[in-house]
């Protein structure tokens, strides 16, 4: 199973500017949050360039603007109220610091807030935080099925092989997806030829 406790990506100095000034707000604001994408994927597979920031966090709506003040107060270019509707009422925007991209979404289905729960610490650039667990990201990508998600879904499975708690991922697809989506019979597929897993459901 991979070390979560120290894997550091190689990456330029303004990424890691940009990510303990958001690690700084978060704490400061006391959200609960975890880290995700690439950076999270670095934790659980292998060490790999990325030159953004994915962070899933619960933030009430009266919270919303001083949290995303003190975000431009640390140098990200903040539209108050642009990111403010987006992010209620999209569950996703984004913010840039410098030439880094960060997408803050909002766990705006089930699946996305029971990801947030199982969040672990790990730590990344050489701040301690909270990141998805390898479960979580496999149902987050399952769930966009983008090309770079197919391949990280794999990367997953090859990462932990059963001891990957198939249990929850299963449990989450049967609330979201029915028996015969492609992206399900893929998964299972993946399940039974990459983690060796026979019986995949």
């Amino acid at each position: 199973m991979p070390n979560t406790g120290n894997s550091t990506p190689p990456t330029e100095p303004t990424l890691h500017r940009a990510f303990n000034a958001l690690v700084e707000v978060l704490n400061e604001h006391q959200v609960s949050y975890a880290v995700i994408g690439g950076l999270a994927m670095i934790q659980h597979t292998r060490l790999r360039t990325t030159d953004d920031i994915d962070a899933l966090l619960t933030l009430p709506q009266l919270r919303m603007s001083v949290f995303f003040e003190s975000l431009r107060a640390r140098g990200f270019n903040v539209e108050l109220l642009k990111n403010i509707q987006e992010f209620r009422d999209h569950g996703l925007t984004t913010i840039q610091f410098e030439n880094v991209i960060v997408d803050l979404l909002r766990p705006a289905v089930p699946a996305f807030a029971h990801v947030l729960d199982r969040a672990i610490d790990s730590h990344i650039l050489g701040q301690r935080v909270r990141i998805s667990s390898a479960e979580g990201l496999v149902v987050m990508k399952l769930i966009a099925f983008r090309p770079i998600d197919q391949a990280d879904i794999q990367d997953l499975l090859a990462a932990y092989g059963n001891a990957l708690e198939l249990s929850f991922v299963f449990g989450e697809l049967d609330s979201i997806m029915e028996k015969d989506d492609p992206r399900r019979l893929k998964f299972e597929s993946w399940v039974r030829n990459i983690a060796g897993v026979r019986n995949a459901t």
